[in-house]
């Protein structure tokens, strides 16, 4: 309850508010039931025990016990158990609950929690003691046994402080004072945190948080020198550093006022003893007067000798620290001055107002009723704070709390306090409120505490309530025995015992704030207190249109609300804004709010905020008073006309003061309004239509729904009526709306929904009539409801509304087909394309095709043109899905997409044969009609083709039509004869089956006969075509009578083509051939008759003697030995064989030509023969049968028979084939090669392989090509297997026959390491080279040169060896090289012969003794440098001998070169010349050659050189020099050859010098030298020959004279022409 705002003494009463900012959860709990402690039970109890506790406390003395102060415990255990401490900046609030301590913030008003400590339940709860640090970081806790914790604002436990010392049970160890003190000292330590309990023992800690956390005991302090029996409270002043203790009062003389009462102050110090009290001077002369333990004593009895003592519960400080609050265990309330402890004001608690007031819902609670017995320990205060620097916060133990002024007590909040629960907490206030922490406590009913506990007895009293119903002298005795009992503890004293009590706890956390009146206004608006809403209003001068807004919307919308509460609002667009947004819940509401609006929207209105006169407020017109005569009486009715037409005068008259084109924005609004309450008001009429009338718009009206309806888009209403099918109501808004909604008639229409009968909607459709002999679409008849408004009017709207919105443009975005259609003047060409259109839709979308094709007749019933031919569609789509059981997913677009032909086929698919003559004419016919009707002469194609149709797959259906066409029928199907016989001729033909010849007879039995009816041409020429059917039938016959059916169509269509006639009788023969069992020979001989009738009637195209030959082919092919026999009777077997003569019995008289009877044996043959699977198999014998009638065999039979021969070879081999895959391969030497792949051995039977080459007819014809291919495999066969022996033999016979393609086995054979003989391998690769393409000459020439050295190589060291060369070296030719002179000479010097052997190098020697090592290696032995220079000191002089000493050809007829050697073959051009007998001679073709080491020396080295292209040049100059000496007396001409080769020039004179000396050998040392002179006088090109070397020896050019001189003396002078000259001068030395 908020103060009225008076002022009293110059302070202004407080305007609050309370709000709950947190409740919390109850908390059930049980608490036990025992005896009163207040009350008469309590005062006998301790008048009783009363001398006996005193005895024990006060005579019993014992030091280490400590008495708490009695009003010190009562007030303590009266406070609630939960704590509220709120941080010193007001923004962190801590709340200490049972098991922890919830930390909340201000910014959200404390509703959520950011921390909580969890702590151990306490016995005491009510003794805890929780304070912030001064930063309010941290977080101090204590216990009621005196350990502290303290926490971060997370809840993280940082510290735990054990007391020193504690005693279970013993309160006094509780802590009075928990302050934090900043500490500066020292960067280590955060906080001091000093720790006062009630004995007045102060510890003081160092706390370090952080990283490092651990606190230190810095100092200690007791207060018991002052404070005998100990403090109760202990607050820190900031400002003046000082300690403010209270304890228990004295009455000792000479003290201060604050001492007196138990206040102290003291200073804190840096130093010892850490806190010194501040006293005045008469506190500091009576200090040792109050010494000693007498004094203590005196104060113990002293105590006890009167009343209880009083002393300090609580202080606390103002927000500017002046003054202190304190209140007493009496209840009494001090306030003082800071530093000086001077009493500012005391009010004892009868002195305090309202300190007796009970809580008003005590009395309303039987519950709590009975706490007004004990009022009395319910008046003392229970909490103090600070409101502000005067005024102080009071809360009692009763639950009242009061904002009073420190002056005068007055109660600041208003007359009467603010009543909470027992014992609340409150907080200083901050930022104009402050918090409280209260408790509810209700007891649990008896119902649930017994459903809840039905086990428990109840001995006793269930509720204290029952001890009101008892008398006084029950009570009495009951007191009695209680005490009694607690002095004897006699069970029969016991008290009965009760049930423990349940309860529940609520604590919530309140706010109290200051407010402005116009804050508190607003919230009592919003508690709906509308009188002191009303009150305050008035009182503040707020705007009471609020209370009557909120009334208004809280209230029901009737008569009487707007009469109450929308009447007293004064804002008009407020009112207005209502009136428009508003929907009441019953239909004559929204009227009359509808039409109040309009009210104050009038002409008066408009001009009244023309003139500025409205003040926004809403204007209603004033009532048109009617002038009536006292004589004259006018009924109701004409009373209303009469008013009606003052009204309509008036308005008139403000119309004419009304300049709508200078009207202000307030008025355009206003007009606005007025045509948006006008178009409500318009629905709302139009939905009391829909509903069926005022009457039944009463029951049926839906206010949520007339919301959407009356702001939507009228033309989304008339969809939306259009899509659910409300005809009624689409209907009424076309006639009220129909300015709005008629130009999109046909849009609305479309949206009908297509499963919806369009007889539903029928008047709803456009309509057409004949006016005057034109057709035009009938007009739609409209209503309004009222009549025009003056806003309405075009001259204001324009104002109002210029633009206005088209409203109909979202029917045509997803439909923009529709957008044509969008007219107020439909055309009826127009509304006839609307009719095929949606007729269209309906089938596409709903696949109904009633509905579409009922909208085309309803069409058609209103004269609309032009729809005809949909409906016969429909028609024609309705019997299909309807009546048919046909496709029931066909559209309407398949349908006349198809052809009339489909349409008609798709009528008669599921037509029964039971029924189908009925229903064709009953679908058929009709359809037939309507299609004659759209084209003449449609119908008669459509049936035509239709039967032919039918026709070719079966003539079963057409069949019933022809029946049902006869001439003898009465109603044919098909009327006009030609065309029936036009029509089953053709359905005969278009049959392509082979099965219904009868009904092809039966159809030909329906047809008149020739000489029926009317004979024209054309019927003439359908008889023959009818005659020719019956020819082409007998056919037809024949062939299933052979088992061959054929369609009688086929028969019609090769008539008159000779390869399909041949191919049938072809079939025909092959048919009767593969019957099982055979026929016989007669049945053959039917089959023949019956093909030559065949030709007769129908394939004359096709000559007999092809029938004779067809029928002898089927007879080959008839796998068939008799057959095949009786075949070769009707053929001529030899080229000698005739015909028969006509006279001969048994046998035919036609007989096939030899030319045509081969061609039918060999085709017979080679279809048994690929049939075959084997050789074996019958078939071939059936081949071998007819190849073996022919007589005398030519080629092709034998080349047939040769196949058959070759299957058993292949047999015989081991290959496995398929006789079809002989005659189809290829390849015919694959399969040689099959052969020889079967078996390794199989090569060496070339003779059988060969003649299986002749058999299959490899390479064809060629028979040199065939051999050579067979052996070019056999040699390849062998060279795997390494048969070198076979391998040659088939080489040589290769090489012999000249078979140049093999080349390349021989050169393989010719490279095989393995074949020793090194000649034939010389050969063979000589044919090689001689037969290989150019691009192998190369590395043949490799390998030829290869094979050469090493031939040579071995001639070499076979003159070194003869015995082992005879042994391991096979020499054919090249053993005789070497010539016998040679060897004796050899033989002589045997001792030098073994020299030799250490000549050698070691590879030479492996060489010699491993045969078989490649010829790599052996070329690798001759390019070694060693072996060379150790061959060449073979030619060399040994031992100081002559090398003609050493190798000597033996004494010759020219040594001593007396005649000019040459070569035989320049015998004749020389005179007088000597020729050797070992050379060459013409007279025959023989080849002596024999060469001498030397020369195989000169070809090795060569050889070497042309391997290694050049790489490696070996020493040659002994070996030519040998040559030279040999070649002199034999062939100058050599010997000067091997001279010019020599590398150095005058390596000659070696030659020269060992020579005999003649002449002609010192004309061939000068000739040499001059050609060497004259060649460097006269270079030439190396790749041109000099033409010096052309040149006579006489040549006129040059002369010379020759000077020999001794060989040991100066060198060789040559004397030219023009001077003479030494060797030396050339460079020749």
């Amino acid at each position: 309850m908020a103060g009225a705002g008076e002022e009293e003494d110059g302070e202004e009463n407080i305007l609050y508010d309370l709000l709950v900012n947190t409740e919390w959860p109850p908390e059930t709990e049980v608490q036990p039931r025992g005896n009163r402690k207040h009350g008469a039970s309590f005062i006998i109890t301790r008048a009783i025990t009363g001398p006996a506790l005193f005895l024990l406390r006060y005579i019993w003395y014992s030091p280490a016990k400590f008495s708490l102060p009695t009003g010190l415990v009562r007030l303590v255990n009266k406070q609630i158990n939960w704590h509220l401490v709120l941080a010193s900046n007001g923004k962190l609030l801590a709340v200490v609950q049972d098991q922890c301590v919830e930390i909340r913030s201000a910014k959200d008003d404390f509703g959520s929690i950011i921390g909580k400590c969890q702590v151990p339940k306490d016995p005491n709860p009510q003794w805890r003691r929780v304070a912030w640090s001064h930063d309010c970081t941290l977080l101090a806790y204590a216990e009621s046994t005196g350990t502290v914790r303290v926490f971060d604002l997370m809840g993280s436990e940082l510290l735990v402080i054990s007391p020193t010392a504690s005693f279970p049970g013993d309160l006094s160890y509780a802590i009075a004072g928990l302050i934090f003190l900043e500490y500066k000292a020292s960067a280590q330590w955060s906080a001091e945190l000093l720790v006062v309990n009630y004995r007045g023992e102060l510890r003081s800690y160092l706390v370090s948080v952080g990283t490092n956390q651990s606190f230190q005991e810095s100092h200690s302090f007791s207060f018991s020198s002052h404070y005998t029996c100990g403090i109760t409270t202990v607050i820190y002043h900031p400002g003046h550093r000082l300690l403010l203790v209270g304890g228990c009062e004295t009455d000792e003389d000479g003290v201060s006022k604050a001492t007196g009462c138990g206040i102290s102050a003291w200073r804190v110090l840096s130093g010892s003893p850490h806190y010194k009290q501040v006293t005045s001077y008469e506190d500091d002369i009576k200090t040792a007067q109050r010494r000693g333990l007498l004094r203590i004593m005196n104060l113990r009895f002293y105590s006890r000798r009167g009343t209880e003592q009083d002393g300090i519960f609580k202080m606390n400080l103002s927000p500017d620290g002046a003054l202190l609050a304190a209140i007493h265990f009496s209840g009494k309330l001090t306030i003082w001055s800071i530093p000086s402890l001077r009493q500012q004001g005391e009010w004892d608690q009868t002195d305090q107002p309202g300190y007796d007031e009970i809580n008003p819902d005590w009395r309303l609670s039987s519950e709590k009723r009975k706490k007004i017995k004990d009022k009395e320990s319910y008046y003392p205060l229970i909490d103090v704070n600070w409101w502000a620097d005067n005024s102080v916060i009071l809360a009692r133990c009763s639950g009242a709390l009061t904002v009073s002024s420190v002056k005068t007590l007055r109660n600041l909040l208003g007359k009467s306090c603010e009543w909470f629960e027992s014992s609340p907490q409150v907080t200083s206030a901050h930022d104009g409120g402050f918090l409280s922490l209260e408790c509810e406590i209700k007891l649990v009913p008896k119902r649930l505490r017994l459903e809840s506990r039905p086990g428990d007895e109840d001995e006793g009293e269930d509720d204290s309530e029952s001890d009101d119903e008892t008398s006084a002298k029950d009570r009495y005795f009951s007191y009695l025995k209680q005490g009694l009992y607690f002095v004897t503890e006699m069970e029969r004293f016991a008290p009965p015992r009760k049930r423990p009590r349940t309860i529940t706890k609520n604590f919530r956390l309140v706010s109290l704030r200051s407010t402005t009146p116009e804050e508190l206004y607003q919230r009592k608006i919003d508690n709906e207190d509308y009188g002191e809403a009303l009150s305050l209003a008035q009182a503040y001068g707020l705007d009471s249109d609020l209370v009557y807004q909120r009334q208004w919307r809280k209230s029901a919308v009737n008569v009487a609300s707007i009469q109450d509460y929308l009447s007293k609002i004064k804002k008009r667009a407020w009112v207005l804004h209502e009136c428009l947004e508003r929907v009441p819940e019953n239909v004559d509401a929204a009227k009359k709010l509808l039409q109040y609006g309009l009210k104050g929207t009038d002409l008066e209105a408009l001009l009244a905020i023309g003139k500025g006169e409205d003040g926004g407020r809403f204007i209603l017109p004033g009532e048109v008073d009617i002038e009536i005569p006292y004589e004259d009486f006018l009924s109701a009715d004409e009373e209303m006309d009469a008013r009606k037409e003052k009204e309509a005068k008036k308005c008139q008259e403000l119309l004419l003061s009304v300049n709508f084109s200078k009207l202000t924005l307030e008025q355009k609004e206003l007009c606005r309004s007025r045509l948006k309450l006008l178009t409500y008001l318009d629905r709302l009429g139009t939905y009391e239509e829909i509903l069926g009338g005022p009457h039944a718009a009463e029951q049926h009206y839906d206010g949520e729904f007339f919301k959407k309806f009356r702001n939507q888009n009228i033309v989304l209403s008339a969809r939306t009526y259009a899509r659910e099918s409300n005809v009624r109501a689409l209907e009424i808004l076309f006639t009220f709306h129909g300015s709005a909604l008629l130009p999109h008639r046909q849009a609305i229409l479309s949206n009908f929904p297509e499963t919806t009968s369009p007889h539903e909607y029928a008047f709803l459709l456009p309509e057409a009539c004949y006016k005057q002999g034109t057709l035009k679409i009938i007009p739609w008849n409209e209503q309004k409801h009222r009549e025009e408004d003056w806003c309405e009017k075009a001259e204001c709207r324009m104002i109002v509304e210029p633009t206005l919105q088209d409203e109909g443009e979202f029917l045509y975005e997803t439909q923009p087909e529709l957008q044509k259609y969008r007219t107020t003047d439909l055309s009826v060409d127009l509304v006839t394309d609307w009719y095929l259109s949606r007729a269209q839709e309906i089938e596409k979308y709903a696949m109904q095709v009633d509905c579409a094709l009922s909208l085309v007749r309803l069409g058609m019933e209103r004269n609309i043109p032009g729809l005809q031919v949909l409906c016969d569609n429909l028609i024609t789509l309705e019997t299909v899905v309807y009546e048919t059981d046909g496709d029931r997913t066909l559209t309407l677009k398949e349908l006349v997409e198809m052809k009339d032909i489909e349409k008609l086929r798709l009528l008669m698919k599921n037509s029964s044969d039971e029924k189908y003559v009925k229903n064709v004419y009953q679908w058929m016919i009709p359809f037939l009609h309507r299609c004659e009707n759209q084209s003449p002469g449609l119908a008669n194609s459509l049936f035509k083709e239709y039967l032919v149709t039918l026709a070719k797959e079966d003539l079963t259906l057409p069949l019933k039509i022809f029946q049902n066409s006869k001439p003898a029928c009465q109603q044919k199907i098909i009327p006009d004869q030609d065309q029936l016989m036009i029509t089953a001729l053709e359905c005969i033909y278009s049959c392509e089956r082979d099965d219904q010849l009868s009904l092809c007879y039966d159809i030909l039995e329906c047809l008149p006969q020739r000489g029926y009816g009317p004979e024209t041409d054309k019927t003439d020429t359908l008889h023959d075509k009818v005659d020719e059917l019956e020819q082409i039938l007998s056919v037809s016959e024949l062939l299933e009578k052979h088992g061959l059916q054929k369609p009688v169509s086929f028969v019609k269509d090769t008539k008159g083509n000779v390869e399909e006639a041949r191919k049938l009788m072809i079939r025909l023969t092959r048919h009767t051939g593969r019957k099982q069992p055979s026929v016989s020979e007669t049945h053959w001989k039917e089959l023949l008759q019956d093909m030559l009738d065949m030709q007769q009637r129908v394939y004359t195209c096709l000559h007999s003697d092809t029938c004779y030959e067809i029928f002898t082919e089927s007879l080959l092919c008839s796998s068939s030995i008799d057959n095949i026999h009786l075949a070769g009777q009707m053929m001529h077997c030899s080229v000698w064989s005739v015909d028969l003569p006509s006279s001969s019995k048994g046998k035919p008289q036609y007989r096939v030509s030899y030319a045509k009877s081969i061609e039918l044996v060999l085709a017979a043959g080679r279809e048994y023969f690929n049939s075959s699977t084997s050789l074996t198999d019958s078939c071939m014998d059936l081949a071998r049968c007819c190849l073996q009638l022919i007589v005398d065999c030519p080629s092709a039979i034998q080349e047939e028979l040769d196949l058959i021969r070759a299957l058993g070879y292949l047999e015989e081999f081991g290959v496995k084939v398929l006789p079809l895959q002989v005659r189809l391969c290829s390849d015919r030497l694959s399969l040689i090669k099959d052969c020889l792949a079967q078996l390794s051995t199989n090569y060496k039977q070339s003779a059988k392989l060969l003649g299986l080459a002749n058999l299959l007819r490899v390479a064809g014809d060629d028979q040199m090509e065939r051999k050579g291919q067979v052996l070019i495999l056999l040699v390849e066969q062998a060279l795997s297997f390494q048969d070198y022996k076979a391998a040659s033999m088939h080489c040589q016979e290769l090489m012999a026959t000249g078979y140049s393609k093999s080349w390349e086995v021989c050169s393989q054979l010719g490279q095989s390491e393995g074949y020793h003989d090194l000649s034939m391998r010389q050969e063979l690769m000589a044919f090689a080279l001689t037969h290989c393409p150019p691009s192998a000459i190369e590395a043949l020439l490799g390998v030829s040169s290869s094979l050469q050295t090493q031939i040579l190589y071995q001639a070499v060291n076979y003159q070194f060896f003869p015995s082992e060369g005879s042994e391991n070296i096979n020499i054919s030719g090249p053993s005789s090289l070497i010539s016998k002179d040679t060897e004796d000479e050899t033989n002589v010097s045997s001792s030098q012969s073994a020299d030799l052997l250490y000549w050698t190098t070691s590879k030479t020697m492996k060489v010699l003794s491993n045969t078989t090592m490649t010829t790599k290696a052996m070329l690798h032995a001759v390019s070694d440098g060693q072996w060379w220079k150790r061959s060449l000191t073979y030619l060399r002089p040994l031992h100081g001998q002559e090398l003609g000493d050493v190798l000597r050809s033996g004494p010759g007829e020219n040594a001593t070169v007396e005649k000019q050697g040459c070569h035989p073959f320049y015998e004749s051009l020389i005179a007088d010349p000597y020729v050797a007998e070992s050379e060459i001679s013409y007279g025959t073709y023989e080849n002596n050659s024999s060469e001498s080491l030397a020369e195989v020396l000169l070809r090795t080295e060569k050889l070497t050189e042309t391997k290694s292209e050049g790489k490696d040049l070996l020493p040659t100059t002994e070996v030519l020099l040998q040559l030279a000496s040999d070649a002199l007396p034999n062939d100058m001409a050599l010997s000067l050859a091997y001279l010019l080769a020599l590398p150095q020039v005058v390596d000659a004179n070696k030659c020269f010098e060992k020579q005999l000396h003649s002449a002609l050998s010192l004309q061939l040392a000068s000739y040499y030298y001059s050609l060497q002179i004259y060649a460097r006088l006269a270079p030439c090109f190396k790749d041109k020959c000099h033409p010096l070397y052309r040149s006579l020896p006489s040549y006129q050019g040059w002369k010379l004279d020759l000077l020999i001189c001794d060989p040991y003396e100066d060198p060789l002078e040559i004397q030219f022409s023009d001077g003479t000259c030494t060797l030396a001068q050339w460079g020749f030395l």
